[in-house]
């Protein structure tokens, strides 16, 4: 049972979305991330019953976040909240189960620290902490699968320590630890993965370390690579900004 929870997890922002066999999911992740928001929900809504209900759940999370939070001028916070109960399991028993929990977990923290509402945000993460702590990486899964465990293991690690008082002595020697795991993965061969990896890249080094020298490459690769996403342009103007 643990590894299956354990192979369900390491799903999550989706190395196994980068699989070349998987095209429909990367279509749709592909459509999502140059913003065409309609398009991509069409094709989830249209294919639903040919997608894992895992991938299901983090495609259509993952795209109400960008909808309503963080790829538009007009945030409809109350529409993501919504979403993000909807598709949480309230009591996860199975390991699908937990598998999504973990998922929205991850998108509840983000979103918390967004908008600064500190509080919660530490419940959500000791809630997340909780969780993340009955998964143990497995030697046996393929070396993709490995690589997402890493990224969102590396996320998890900097996040617990950065809400962490300033005080505690390893709090800056584990965040650079799990920023330099995510660099490491920046070179991953996957196009999905590269992809997230060099997002939360670029945000931390931007948002939370105030350091736009670390943060520019990543969303000049990002900005080339999807360049009909609006906020990875002004990610990038942002960076060019601060380092004039």
């Amino acid at each position: 049972m643990r590894k299956i929870a354990i192979l369900l997890f390491v799903f999550l922002s989706s190395q196994c979305f980068a699989s070349p066999q998987d095209s429909l999911v990367e279509r749709i992740f592909n459509e999502m991330y140059n913003q065409h928001y309609g398009r991509a929900e069409e094709m989830l809504r249209e294919n639903e019953n040919n997608i894992d209900s895992i991938f299901f759940a983090v495609l259509s999370v993952d795209m109400s976040y960008w909808k309503n939070v963080t790829g538009t001028d007009t945030p409809d916070y109350p529409a993501f909240e919504n979403d993000l109960q909807q598709l949480s399991p309230i009591n996860p028993t199975s390991s699908t189960q937990q598998a999504i929990r973990l998922v929205t977990l991850s998108y509840q923290l983000r979103y918390e620290l967004k908008r600064f509402k500190l509080i919660k945000a530490i419940s959500t993460r000791q809630d997340t902490k909780t969780l993340f702590a009955s998964l143990k990486t497995n030697e046996e899964l393929p070396p993709e699968q490995q690589e997402l465990y890493q990224l969102y293991s590396a996320l998890f690690q900097y996040f617990d320590n950065y809400l962490k008082p300033f005080f505690v002595s390893d709090k800056k020697e584990n965040c650079s630890e799990a920023l330099k795991t995510m660099t490491s993965l920046y070179q991953s061969e996957s196009r999905i993965t590269k992809t997230l990896v060099a997002y939360f890249l670029g945000k931390t080094w931007l948002k939370y370390e105030n350091d736009p020298q670390n943060a520019v490459a990543y969303f000049q690769w990002l900005h080339k690579s999807y360049p009909e996403n609006i906020r990875f342009e002004e990610l990038l103007d942002e960076c060019n900004k601060q380092l004039k």
